[in-house]
């Protein structure tokens, strides 16, 4: 494994490479709340506004026109009724065609012609952004299942709609349910579903368990996804700095050989990721710390950033302390980029959740391991052994006692006007 030259320049993907990455509704939704998140740029609102009218999303594109026109209202620019029009009846024609078809199915019970006409229907509101309109025809798709297939292909459209709602409880129990139909169609390996699955457990906090999932889907194999390589690479690399051993932060990333085609991709996370493995906590927390306006414009990323920051910072505080009995404050403070006063106030909120077993010396600004007391835990040990060894005793006693007096049940039937006898000395 080489070294990493950590003298870069640390920038992420533009807006435009970013988005060319995904397809449809899903490039509409992640646009959507980049351009909501981000300062306010004529540029951002014209892509937007051309991205919804790809989608044929008339919320969106009527919401974007009326945000650009407030944001620079010397450019403003008027809704194309002309477009929203010819839009809405087409879509309306769609939807129309497809209430059409299914009564007659309803009327003649064809069942299977049910079934794909809610799916239909399901996928055609998706692509418009009416996510709780696809919920409730792909909920009804449902009834009229068959196989374990037709169960399965369910579950994959309701998780596909509810990942933009963020119900993580409700996406988790669906996979579940996913995992026991043991489709060999749709198994762990298959892409989406992992996927999937590695944003669920990452928005719940299992952020271990996310990166085992994530690191190991395979470079070259991807189609139009919810999440694209580059928002893989982010992921797997914030949650595996702030939970993996250095053990497995090796294992996974940095010797796994599918994963360093996806470090490949952006020198800023490579550079990032070499950074906190050679312990250069100063470096890696400082291009952490540049990037951050950008990753809260993910939109599944921006809830949980905070969080993940956290755990880094306490991850690379307890690695940075572990090999040392004590530790110059002074010191500490500027490999993790800040004073001692804000290290300390971070290092007793450690000490509050017991993250770390250490005592800080506040006139001498010396952080100390704290050992300890073995005679009091040799002497709660012992009393431990005591009450142990009482118990046992009284127990053979009344035994004993129990044995002596004759006081036994008999094994064998009895009948109802028989009782079991017993015997006194």
């Amino acid at each position: 494994m080489e070294p990493m030259d950590l003298e870069s320049t640390h920038t992420l993907m533009s807006l435009e490479t970013y988005i060319e990455q995904y397809e449809g509704n899903v490039r509409l939704q992640r646009l959507k709340f980049y351009v909501d998140n981000s300062p306010p740029s004529s540029g951002h609102y014209g892509m937007l506004i051309q991205t919804a009218m790809d989608c044929m999303n008339i919320g969106i594109y009527t919401d974007a026109v009326e945000a650009w026109n407030n944001t620079c209202p010397l450019d403003g620019i008027t809704v194309n009724a002309e477009w929203v029009s010819q839009t809405s009846e087409l879509l309306t024609s769609r939807v129309d065609k497809l209430e059409r078809e299914l009564k007659n199915y309803q009327l003649s019970q064809d069942k299977e012609n049910i079934r794909r006409t809610h799916k239909a229907l399901g996928d055609h509101y998706h692509n418009c952004g009416d996510l709780s309109n696809a919920v409730k025809h792909y909920q009804k798709s449902r009834d009229y299942g068959s196989t374990f297939l037709h169960s399965a292909e369910f579950l994959l459209n309701i998780i596909k709609v509810t990942v933009y709602l963020n119900h993580w409880t409700t996406i988790y129990n669906y996979i579940k349910k996913l995992e026991l139909l043991q489709i060999p169609e749709i198994n762990s390996s298959t892409l989406s579903f992992v996927l999937v699955k590695g944003l669920c457990e990452m928005a719940t906090g299992n952020y271990t368990l996310a990166v085992s999932l994530l690191a190991n889907v395979p470079h070259d194999s991807w189609t139009s996804e919810v999440v694209s390589p580059y928002s893989l690479l982010i992921y797997c690399s914030l949650c595996a700095i702030g939970s993996l051993t250095r053990e497995n932060y090796q294992r996974l990333l940095l010797e796994n050989n599918n994963f360093k085609q996806y470090m490949d991709t952006n020198l800023t996370m490579k550079t990032c990721l070499f950074a906190f493995y050679q312990r250069d906590y100063s470096n890696g927390l400082r291009i952490l710390d540049e990037i951050k306006p950008k990753l809260k414009l993910d939109m599944f990323l921006e809830p949980l950033l905070d969080d993940i920051y956290d755990h880094i910072r306490n991850s690379c505080l307890r690695q940075y302390f572990t090999p040392y009995m004590a530790c110059d404050l002074n010191i500490m403070a500027r490999n993790f980029n800040t004073d001692v006063d804000d290290l300390e106030r971070e290092l007793h909120k450690m000490a509050i959740g017991k993250s770390m077993s250490y005592r800080i010396d506040d006139r001498n600004k010396v952080l100390r391991y704290w050992e300890h007391d073995k005679k009091t835990m040799v002497l709660d040990e012992i009393l431990a052994m005591a009450l142990k060894y009482q118990q046992k005793t009284q127990s053979i006693i009344i035994k004993s006692a129990i044995m002596k007096r004759g006081f036994t049940v008999k094994s064998g039937n009895t009948t109802s006007d028989e009782k079991p006898s017993t015997s006194s000395s």
